[in-house]
């Protein structure tokens, strides 16, 4: 659930602006797009295994070490909601799973992969490399071209990025 510490974690890393908020008033269809195939934690099982697997007990979501924690229940689910801060990786989600639907022998990868907007600086032709030079993978090139075999999709470019605009899918 998100509770007014989660809020409070997100504005002070957000702002919303008037254009930004209508614009996500009327980009909503895209956004529903992404909830029919929601974000799995690292080291989760095949989506048809983890829908089977996951009971939605809670223990990935208490494990997790973020402050406000990255792991969510949604419907029973576990989901991952990088919003503020970016994943580690740490693997403490997968060892307390009662049910292997997360588990250390599983891919640590969220497959969420950065997706540059408009926004972005260096599609103004303005020099920047935040997202770049803090990937821990080096997975984002000059051009803006995520190699996917590195990506580990932790949002380390989102937290980065100070225009907001990269998004995760």
């Amino acid at each position: 659930m998100k509770n007014e510490a989660y809020y409070q974690a997100y504005l002070s890393h957000n702002q919303i602006s008037r254009r930004g908020l209508l614009r996500r008033l009327f980009t909503v269809s895209e956004s529903i797009k992404v909830k029919n195939q929601p974000p799995r934690p690292p080291f989760a099982a095949r989506e048809d295994l983890f829908l089977t697997a996951c009971i939605g007990c809670g223990e990935c979501v208490f494990a997790c070490p973020c402050p406000n924690g990255l792991i969510q229940l949604e419907q029973n689910r576990a989901e991952l909601e990088i919003d503020y801060a970016p994943c580690d990786l740490c693997g403490k989600c997968a060892k307390v799973c009662p049910t292997h639907a997360l588990d250390p022998n599983f891919t640590a990868d969220t497959f969420l992969r950065p997706q540059f907007s408009s926004d972005c600086l260096i599609k103004q032709q303005i020099s920047c490399t935040d997202c770049q030079t803090l990937c821990p993978q080096q997975a984002i090139s000059p051009d803006l071209t995520v190699n996917n075999e590195c990506c580990n999709g932790c949002g380390e470019c989102k937290i980065a990025c100070f225009a907001n605009a990269i998004t995760l899918k």
